[in-house]
């Protein structure tokens, strides 16, 4: 633990105009000895943690950005059953550095956290959107297992669930700072609500630290900081699977999530992006769905009674792609016949795309960034640097053969499946320890 400690101090020292610094002030500002501290810097050094660029100088090396991510491969179910990665696929390059982090290395933007400095215990507040899908219960079950791990410095945390009510959710975040939280964690109820932005700007004119995770309201400037993926990854990646898949062509059923939720739209704008350079595909419509399995089924069951069947489904996640796969069945179509689908995350999607041999593209979307949302929120509070924006890793599972010229898996589909597993149960969502979880919850 000490030297885990040692690397995050170091790592943390940069920023905020430090772009360089003397191994000197390294070791002298965090207290480590030189003996053990020059093996830690060459150590770093050539993980590429850490670059040397003069004599006693360093910077940040290219590697840099996997240490905010680590959190996520801390959690990782080490007894989860999950195969190794395949045909050479590295863990550094799928499952610690985001792929977002690789392609723009101006991800690291740090901010100072110093002003929110206190000393622990803490009362920590999370604002959940709401719990109306498996998802977003997964999601609050990492958060709530890393504050179990944490109980030494975190006496309670304070829960409220919206249900997807903005005005709902303002009304909490009051109730949550009168009962003395030191810290808002905050899943937005909705992406552009006048009122729950005002909130979240006064709670941060007032100087209270406010962590946004999954969904955004508001200004960015009123976070600290924001934990999320990548949801033009989402969408990108996905769409241009079904593109190449079936050949540049052919009728697309569009099923999204929440349209007042930013990762909905912003999963749909970067899908339509692709689509749109290929002039013979056809979208023969958007429904959304609110990430429910039974509204992806009616939604397939109108066009399937209408016609022409669609020749793709392009779901923004397997909440509602999970109703369309049974839509699908319940209407006849055999094992092999079903159009190719996106969507990932849940157990039952992939379940049933196995089962009925279905191409099928699946971009998992963590709910581990639960527990990295917390892990942010104890830098900030013992002000350590913390990165503007935190990206999750996403992980590409296709059913197997179905892999395209630009899209290949990190997973097949029957590897990443959990057969004794529960069908809701959310890949990508950490260890969940059992036993009581300490907090209040409303």
């Amino acid at each position: 633990m000490q030297g885990f400690e040692r690397i995050a101090n170091v790592l943390s020292s940069f920023g905020e105009g430090s772009e360089t610094l003397s191994v000197a002030t390294l070791l002298g500002r965090h207290g480590i000895p030189q003996s053990s501290g020059y093996k830690l810097i060459d150590a770093l050094v050539s993980e590429g943690f850490l670059r040397r660029v003069a004599r006693g100088q360093v910077a940040l090396g290219p590697a840099a950005a996997a240490f905010f991510f680590a959190p996520l491969k801390a959690i990782a179910p080490a007894a989860d059953g999950a195969p190794a990665p395949r045909r050479g696929h590295s863990d550094i390059r799928h499952r610690v550095v985001p792929r977002m982090a690789q392609w723009n290395p101006n991800l690291l933007d740090l901010v100072s956290t110093a002003r929110f400095r206190k000393d622990p215990p803490f009362v920590i507040g999370f604002a959940n959107a709401s719990t109306s899908s498996p998802w977003r219960v997964a999601m609050a079950g990492s958060l709530m297992a890393a504050a179990q791990r944490q109980r030494d410095v975190v006496s309670r945390v304070v829960m409220r669930s919206a249900d997807d009510n903005p005005l709902l959710q303002v009304e909490q975040l009051a109730e949550m700072r009168d009962e003395g939280i030191d810290l808002c964690i905050l899943s937005a109820a909705a992406g552009n609500n006048a009122t729950l932005s005002a909130a979240v700007a006064t709670m941060a004119a007032r100087g209270m630290p406010v962590i946004g995770v999954d969904r955004m309201c508001g200004d960015a400037s009123d976070l600290v900081s924001f934990v999320t993926a990548s949801d033009v990854l989402v969408g990108r990646m996905s769409a241009l699977w079904l593109i190449e898949y079936l050949g540049g062509r052919g009728r697309i059923l569009m099923l999204c999530g929440r349209e007042d939720a930013s990762p909905c739209r912003l999963r749909l704008q970067a899908a339509m992006e692709i689509l749109n350079l290929h002039p013979e595909v056809e979208v023969i419509a958007v429904e959304y769905t609110d990430w429910v399995a039974q509204k992806g089924y009616e939604a397939v069951q109108r066009h399937l009674r209408a016609g022409p069947v669609p020749d793709g489904v392009w779901c923004d996640s397997g909440l509602q792609g999970v109703g369309s796969l049974r839509a699908f069945a319940e209407a006849g179509f055999k094992r092999g016949t079903i159009p190719p689908h996106t969507g990932g995350e849940i157990n039952l999607m992939y379940k049933l795309a196995f089962n009925h041999k279905v191409p099928l593209c699946g971009v998992d979307y963590p709910a581990a960034m639960g527990a990295l949302s917390f892990q942010t929120a104890l830098d900030t509070l013992f002000g350590r640097q913390v990165p503007r924006r935190v990206e999750a890793n996403l992980e590409i599972v296709i059913s197997r053969g179905h892999e395209t010229a630009s899209v290949k898996a990190d997973l097949f589909a029957e590897e990443k499946v959990r057969w004794d597993r529960e069908d809701n149960y959310v890949h990508a969502s950490g260890w969940i320890p059992s036993g009581g979880l300490h907090g209040a919850a409303k």
